[in-house]
């Protein structure tokens, strides 16, 4: 649920910004910010993520 609420709120802002644009760059908007939350994701379960900048 952590990571399924902001997933779909970055969905929703994508298609509410994205209308009339061509679904191949709608497409490409969608891989690339999934793309950037896997790999904060990643970065910050693999123990990489600054200290100033995690939950406590």
């Amino acid at each position: 649920m952590e990571l399924l609420v902001p997933l779909m709120i970055g969905v929703t802002l994508i298609w509410l910004i994205g209308r009339g644009v061509p679904w191949n760059a709608k497409l490409m908007t969608l891989v690339v910010t999934l793309a950037v939350i896997v790999l904060i994701v990643a970065i910050e379960r693999g123990g990489y993520w600054p200290e100033a900048l995690q939950r406590r």
